[in-house]
């Protein structure tokens, strides 16, 4: 295992300071690049059931990509808050907080704060004592710090991430983030996955077995009307495994409202595993998400703006599906919902592992 770098394409010099990418490799054939700009995933690269490795994740081929085009936050560390807050505004502890309206008159991702930020990078490239001298591990954590007030947010945070992949194909994101005042986060990561192997199909005939039995309806500019439904008889329901196509046929209002497709919360059973499986018969890929998050976003890039050119072919409907561990969005106006509220003196913390594996 190893923990390899270069100077990741920056053509038209847009980026003020050198941009790096780090990626791991296991003994396995498994790679896993990310860049300290937004701390972004740049590549997973993953064998299919005839032993041939290809990335599994929508990408951009140099930094141009992911400036460009920063509102898809392809692969991105998303902060202070993932997903969107009703009217840019929110109040804690009797004070009213205004937020930067870059999603209509709603505030969505944190306006993109720490997707786009430079982050420290530290490399963790050495044997583990522990089993016998060999190397079982490698990681790498990206290390930020927002300020006090920035985009409207009280209190300076600190925030890092580590990105680590074993020998056992395993893939975990850990955060860690604390505050010198209360304020609101919740962090996730924004990588679309398509298991085909570089994009050579969308997702439509891929499958999604899920631990869910509720999701949250969300109202025309997708903030949640703080109705949770049951999927029940419904093509939100994942628990037995369905493709992505049936979302696409779906009647439901809200599959027809984002576009005949998904871009809902999914809540896990409070009881059960925090778990979901996406596999792709043609390819064999099987990738397995576990979480200590309550809730996924699921979103399945159901009318994407046109012209979007990525690493392996034009960015198309359904090209790929976020999965994004976090908490409920909109979580600050619903005090009967997960808080996403950090408290001065509290430690953030949030696991998401990735497996890797074959049908």
């Amino acid at each position: 295992m190893n923990v390899t770098t270069r100077l990741f394409p920056d053509p038209r010099g847009d980026a003020p300071l050198p941009v790096t990418e780090y990626t791991m490799t296991n003994d396995q054939g498994i790679s896993v690049s990310a860049i300290n700009y937004g701390a972004i995933l740049t590549d997973v690269r993953v064998p299919d059931k005839t032993g041939k490795v290809e990335s599994i994740v929508l990408r951009f081929p140099d930094l141009s990509g992911y400036i460009d085009h920063a509102d898809l936050y392809l692969g991105a560390l998303v902060g202070r808050t993932a997903g969107r807050v009703d009217g840019a505004s929110f109040e804690l502890e009797g004070t009213t907080y205004d937020l930067p309206q870059n999603d209509g008159r709603n505030s969505l991702h944190g306006n993109g704060e720490f997707s786009t930020a430079f982050w420290e990078a530290e490399v963790f490239d050495a044997p583990d004592p522990s089993v016998c001298e060999a190397r079982q591990k490698v990681a790498v954590t990206f290390l930020y710090t927002s300020p006090a007030g920035s985009n409207g947010f009280p209190g300076e945070v600190h925030a890092e991430v580590t990105y680590q992949l074993d020998n056992s194909n395993n893939f975990q994101i850990l955060f860690r983030a604390d505050t010198d005042a209360d304020t609101v986060l919740d962090l996730t990561n924004h990588t679309y996955f398509n298991l085909s192997g570089d994009q050579k199909t969308d997702i439509l005939s891929q499958v999604l077995i899920a631990d869910v039995d509720r999701f949250v309806e969300l109202r025309e500019d997708l903030i949640p009307t703080g109705n949770i439904l049951p999927v029940d008889f419904t093509a939100f329901d994942f628990r037995l495994g369905e493709t992505f196509s049936q979302g696409r046929a779906s009647d439901h209002p809200q599959n027809v409202m984002v576009g005949h497709g998904y871009d809902h919360p999914f809540l896990f059973r409070e009881e059960g595993s925090h778990s979901l499986r996406m596999s792709d018969p043609e390819s064999g890929r099987a990738l397995t998400l576990t979480t200590d998050a309550p809730a996924f976003v699921m979103y399945t890039c159901n009318a994407p703006a046109a012209g979007v050119e990525l690493a392996d072919g034009p960015l198309v409907p359904f090209a790929g599906a976020a999965l994004e561990a976090q908490g409920i969005p909109e979580a600050i106006h619903h005090p009967e919902w997960p808080s996403p509220v950090l408290r001065r003196g509290e430690v953030f913390t949030r696991q998401t592992v990735w497996s890797f594996g074959i049908l």
